[in-house]
Parts: structure tokens; sequence; C-alpha cells
């Protein structure tokens, strides 16, 4: 019975060791603010644009979120809008709850009101949701990425896997990078970000 209970010691330390450096390292920052290129490769368009995209930890397990995409669309159906090619413009604000399971591994989810409006010949509007699981994991010093699922409601209604890593560059900038994936649709995106 001693010898058990000094094997289970001895591995639990052990444990403890491994994962020593992972356990002393900062965390994840909520506050920030992405901005970049966009670009998205659809069934019915193609569209180019700019977004800006900003988070605020303003919790320990809470972050609100942000976000603006102004877009230029190409073969856009014509039957929406005789022009074939509307603009874009795309609000979104939510909330980013996430739990720390290590230093190294945080639990996401995203819960975010998203309004798009295309301006061409016609305006449409669509309101909608994303709703989103995932993680965030620092797999280097320099290198975390994001992997998720989301659902996006309203005139989509489609599923997508979303893929981000984050590259630090510097103590406030970070170069980010962002594709969101499913068999209709590809959404690339590339920006700076800075850490606040």
């Amino acid at each position: 019975m001693n010898s058990k209970k000094a094997l289970e010691a001895l591995l639990v330390s052990a444990l403890a060791l491994l994962f020593a450096p992972t356990l002393a390292a900062k965390g994840f920052s909520y506050s920030f603010a992405d901005v970049g290129y966009n670009h998205l490769s659809g069934e019915d368009y193609d569209m180019d644009g700019a977004e800006v995209d900003a988070s605020f930890g303003v919790h320990d397990y809470v972050a609100l979120r942000g976000g603006y995409t102004r877009g230029w669309t190409d073969g856009f159906p014509k039957d929406v809008d005789p022009s074939g090619d509307p603009d874009m413009n795309q609000f979104r604000v939510g909330l980013e709850p996430h739990y720390s399971l290590l230093k190294s591994l945080d639990l996401v989810a995203d819960l975010i009101y998203v309004n798009t409006k295309f301006n061409g010949d016609r305006s449409n509007s669509d309101i909608g949701y994303i709703y989103g699981a995932g993680i965030r994991h620092q797999l280097f010093k320099r290198v975390e990425v994001r992997l998720s699922g989301q659902y996006v409601s309203g005139d989509v209604d489609k599923a997508f896997l979303v893929l981000g890593p984050v590259i630090k560059l510097t103590k406030t900038f970070d170069l980010t990078l962002r594709t969101s994936y499913n068999s209709d649709e590809k959404d690339y995106f590339a920006g700076l970000r800075m850490n606040f």
C-alpha cells in the first residue's frame, strides 16, 4: 500500500515538472484589434474587402467582440441585384466566453449578432448570428492557433470549420491569419493584430 502511494506521488511530481513550463506561461490576452484583408469565395459570388475585428477582455471569462467588414462583390446573383457587384457592409457585435484549461489552452465560444447589407441597384439586408465553439492553443512561444466550429444563421444557415494561426512579431503586433471553410464557401483573412 505504501509503495502505491509513493508511486502516485512520483507520478504527480513527474507530471508537474513536465507541465511546469506550460503552467508558467502568461496566458492569453483577449484585448486586441485585427485589421486586414478579407476574401470570400462563395457559391454565388466572390468578395474582396477590408476588415476590422476587435476584442475587449472585460472579465476573466468573457470578452466583448465587435467588427466591421467593407466588401466589394463580383459575380453576385443578378436576380438579387441586377448590377452584379453590390458593395457589402457587415457589422458584428457579441460575446466571447472563454475558460482556461491550461495557461496554453483555452476553450472559447462565439455568440455574435451579424448585420449584413448589400448596396447596389437594390438594397438587401440580412440579420443573423454566429454560434461557435473551439480551442485557442499556444503551440510555440511565438505561435498560437485557434480551431473552432461555427454555425452561421440568417440567409446563409451553414456550418464552418475555422482555423486561425497568430504569429507574434513584437510585444504589440502580431501577424494574424484565418480561414473559414465549408463545402460551398471559403473565407480568408490576413492582417495585423494590435494587442492592448
